[in-house]
Formats: structure tokens, C-alpha cells, sequence
């Protein structure tokens, strides 16, 4: 299944050069009103990333006009299956981790970082990671239950939460985007190497409570080496003649197999 992103030709390059993907993070996205969503009083967007595409095919005008600028603009279209995967297995964390053997899609390094942890998404099919956005009329309302805490004395107490609200609905006025993203989740403390300790309770409670911040404001997913021998590269209904040389060269430097197309928009609108 190919997916397609609206962007300006400096985030093309970027995505050529360094071979990954941008997840911004929730609370900086355009939609304020989901940026904003939060649950007892934790703002757990700070801790949601999301690199937000389309599988509509058929070229978006206001997503255009929105995120490729008035002439500037590409689309990328890529496989769905686009991310690299890591062997992961043993890591060392010294409390008894059990042994195994996973294929991750974020790296091992980034699992064992004292100051953050990102679930390990390993496939597609889970919506925890790969979605496609709801329409709601309230985005809160799916939002606010979603972290609970019980028990509570002192600092310690019992915590559950549900993550996928958050990343998962936004405003009805938004339908426009028909948009499927993909999501990571990040804690602002590591549990696997917090795991054995006695006060992770308590260091969860605090860590939210307190809105902790993340050491990073926005988190890059490398591609694999497939997603360029089939990348698609369509250039703006508005492209200019130096522009078009600009996408051409980033092509031949960095990925040659790349598709280069002209948009099916080109001589029925001007973008201004």
C-alpha cells in the first residue's frame, strides 16, 4: 500500500540525504485543538509523535496549498512498509531482563537510554502505531479519561493509562485531510531499566504528574533501503523550471531509482 506526504522541497532533501522520516511531536502539530488534548491534567501529547501521511492517491488541492507552499512543493509517495528493522535481543539492563529476540523498528540504543523509552513497534498491523485519524465532533471527550490514577498515598499509587486516544481523533473540520499517520509513543523515564525497581510506581506517577519533559522535540525513523528504489516524487501543480532541476538533482545524488512526475494538476490550477 503506497502512502503520500505533502512537503517543501528542503524536507525532500533532508529525507534523501539522511534516509529517515520526521515525527513531530503532537503538541506542535497545526491542529492546536489536538495538540492540546490531555488527560488529569498530564499533557501526554508532549509524548506523542506522529509523521502524518494520506493513501488517497488522487492529489489533495488544501494539502497542497497547506504543506507544499505556494510553488515550492513535493509529494512523496512510499510503501507503507518503509521503516528499517532492528535484531534486538538480550538487552543488557542488569535486573534479569528475560531473554529473546525481537525485530524492532526503533533502535536498541533508544530502548536502554536512562532518560526516555520508546515502545518498540514491530509491525504494521497494530494501530497503536499506524492508524487511520477519526473524525469526532470533541476531541477531548476521547481524551480525558485516558490516564487514571488509584490508591494514591504519598507519591505512590497505582497508574493506568491508555495511550492511543491521544494521536488517534481529531476535529471533524479536519475530514478535508483523510489522513492515516504513523504514531510513537515515548515515557519520560525508561520502565525497562526502571523495571526493577520497587518505587517504578512512584516514578511513573511523578514523571506525568510533573509533565516531564523528553530530551527531544521531535524523533527521526531511518527508512530501509527498498522504499528508495521505489520512491514516487511528484512535483507541485505550480513547480518552476528551477525547481524541477533542484528535485532532479536530489534524485540523482541520492536516489536514483526515484520517480519524478509531473503533477495531474499542473494545467488546471495555479496555486498563488
Amino acid at each position: 500500500m503506497r502512502m503520500y506526504q505533502y512537503t517543501n522541497i528542503e524536507a525532500l532533501a533532508y529525507i534523501l540525504k539522511n534516509r529517515t522520516i520526521r515525527f513531530n511531536r503532537l503538541d506542535k502539530v497545526d491542529d492546536i485543538e489536538e495538540g492540546n488534548a490531555e488527560s488529569l491534567g498530564v499533557k501526554f501529547c508532549k509524548y506523542v509523535f506522529v509523521s502524518c501521511w494520506t493513501e488517497v492517491e488522487e492529489e489533495n488541492i488544501p494539502l497542497w496549498k497547506m504543506y507544499g507552499g505556494d510553488k515550492g512543493g513535493v509529494r512523496i509517495g512510499l510503501e507503507q512498509k518503509m521503516f528499517k528493522e532492528y535484531p534486538v535481543s538480550n538487552l543488557e539492563l542488569g535486573w534479569g531482563l528475560p531473554q529473546g529476540y525481537i525485530l524492532s523498528k526503533i533502535p536498541p540504543e533508544d530502548m536502554v537510554n536512562p532518560n526516555f523509552f520508546i515502545l518498540p513497534i514491530m509491525n504494521y498491523d497494530n494501530d497503536l502505531f499506524y492508524r487511520h485519524i477519526k473524525y469526532v465532533d470533541d476531541v477531548f471527550s476521547y481524551t480525558k479519561d485516558a490516564i487514571k490514577i488509584s490508591n494514591v498515598k504519598g507519591d505512590r499509587g497505582d497508574v493506568q493509562m491508555e495511550m492511543k486516544p491521544f494521536g488517534y481523533y481529531k476535529h471533524k473540520r479536519w475530514e478535508f485531510q483523510n489522513e492515516s499517520r504513523f504514531v510513537l509513543y515515548a515515557f519520560p523515564y525508561n520502565p525497562l531499566i526502571e523495571g526493577g525497581n520497587p518505587e517504578i510506581s512512584s516514578i511513573a506517577i511523578q514523571s506525568y504528574l510533573s509533565n516531564k519533559p523528553l530530551p527531544f522535540e521531535d524523533y527521526y525513523m531511518r527508512l530501509n533501503d527498498a522504499a528508495f528504489d521505489d520512491i514516487e516524487i511528484t512535483l507541485s501543480p505550480s513547480a518552476t523550471d528551477a525547481q524541477r532541476i533542484i528535485v532532479e538533482c536530489l534524485k540523482e545524488k541520492y536516489a536514483p531509482n526515484a520517480h519524478v512526475r509531473e503533477s495531474s494538476l499542473g494545467k488546471l490550477i495555479r496555486l498563488k
